[in-house]
This record gives C-alpha cells, structure tokens and sequence, in this order.
C-alpha cells in the first residue's frame, strides 16, 4: 500500500474514531506526529527519543500559547533512526486536539545518543547538554480532520566527523517541520541497490536530502514544484547523474522508477 493510499485509510478511521468518541463533544481534530529521517553514511544511529511539545493557539484566544507535551510511549525509547527511510516512518505520538492553530514543535531527546561505525560505537553528546530541538509550524485544525505532523531529523547536517584519530564525531540535530498534508512526494530506486548513494532535491536556494533503504528505494517528501534531482553515488567507481524539472504536485506521488548508474 502507498503511503497516500494508508493516509487515506488513516483518514477514514480516524473519522469513525471521532464521530464515535464520548465525554467533550466540542469539535476536535486528530493529529499525529511522525519522525522521518535524511540519513548519513553511517551503519546505525540510535537516538533517544522523549516525545514532542507543541505549541498550540486555542480558536478564540489570539497570543495565548499553550505547551502541550506528547511524550512517546514505548519503554524503550531509543530508536534507530537510520532506518527511516524510503517511506519507513515512526509514529511518535497521537492525540485527539482542539481547534486552534500550531504554531511550533519542539522534538525533546534524551542523552543516550551514539553512532555505530565498522561494528564500533561512538556515543554522541548533546552541544552545551541541550535537548530540546524546535522548529516552526503553521497548521489550522479543523474539525474532524487528521493531521500528519512530519519530523525531519536530518542525519546528514546533524554530524560531523570532528577528528580522525581517534575517531570522534560531533553532534547538532538538526530538524525541519511540516505537515503532510501539503506535500508531494518524490520516490524511486537507485540501481545498484549496494551502493546506497545520497539524493538531493534542489528548488531554488533550497534542497532536502535522503539516502536509499537497502533495496535502493528512496523517498522524499517536498513542496510542491519543480526539482532537479542530483544523485551522488559516494562510490569513485561511478558517475553521478542529475535529472531536471522533476514535478511534485501536492498529495500526489513522483515516480521516477528505476535509475541506473554507470559505471566510470
């Protein structure tokens, strides 16, 4: 099932689960919070996940922001989070709102942070013990509507390799924020799967970036536009390739199929 067909599925659920639910009747809306992922190179990152915080303007109630903390319920709150790719995404929390406007949130992590490297691990420390990651957001709830809140943990702007001997590693997350429901996406596969190369989106001055999973299948989740999409191969034994004036509509899917790359 595609993911704009599950989204559908999970609209028409989360409908029944509103027109059926008791106690406060006031109109409400459904939102759930997804983490994805734009991954690095690494073999595995694990990162301590707290639960999220948003910041929420009740209808009626102009300049009053309310913290409303969602944590993720699962015991074991470390996650892999490299996985999250090629449309793998982890539910982090749900919950049935108000109406009113979002207008932030913020992603709260936890200190057992590390990266796995050759079979080796390397802990990641948060800069100045900081935990707290926010990012801006403009999403009007509306009754009986479920929202998708999307976010991005970038893997690829969140680490750097700080010395090469020893190997030590710096750590900054680095997240963006949206909701779904004004994206397109943009998916295909990279052949050969092995290769696991890295896949940009440029639109403008702006780009967005993912990894493919290990069956070489990527996705990315863009405003809608017009992309070039440059595929770096991180492999000197192949050429890169570039491909112009990528559509993305809103709500709908890209398939760019099956690009091959050739060897030098």
């Amino acid at each position: 099932m595609n993911s704009f067909r599950a989204l559908t599925f999970l609209l028409i659920l989360s409908g029944m689960m509103l027109s059926c639910s008791g106690g406060d009747e006031s109109p409400k809306a459904l939102v759930n919070v997804l983490l994805i992922d734009a991954p690095a190179q690494w073999d595995s990152v694990i990162v301590e996940i707290q639960g999220v915080e948003l910041d929420f303007v009740p209808n009626g109630r102009d300049g009053e922001v309310q913290k409303i903390f969602l944590p993720y319920e699962p015991g074991d709150k470390e996650v892999d989070i490299s996985q999250l790719v090629g449309g793998v995404v982890l539910p982090v929390a749900r919950t049935e709102m108000n109406l009113g406007l979002i207008s932030g949130i913020t992603l709260k992590l936890g200190t057992s942070n590390a990266l796995y490297f050759d079979k080796k691990r390397y802990p990641l420390e948060l800069p100045g013990g900081n935990t707290d990651y926010a990012h801006t957001l403009s999403v009007d709830l509306q009754s009986g509507l479920s929202y998708d809140l999307v976010v991005d943990f970038n893997l690829e702007k969140s680490i750097r390799m700080t010395s090469s001997t020893p190997l030590k590693f710096g750590f900054n997350p680095t997240i963006s924020a949206f909701s779904g429901i004004e994206r397109g996406e943009l998916i295909g596969k990279i052949s050969p799967a092995g290769l696991r190369p890295a896949i940009y989106a440029i639109h403008e001055k702006d780009s967005l970036s993912t990894h493919t999973n290990s069956a070489g299948n990527f996705l990315l989740r863009l405003q809608p536009g017009n992309y070039t999409v440059f595929i770096d191969p991180k492999d000197s034994r192949y050429s890169a390739d570039t491909l112009f004036n990528m559509p993305v509509e809103g709500g709908k899917a890209t398939d760019l199929e099956t690009i091959t790359l050739i060897k030098k």
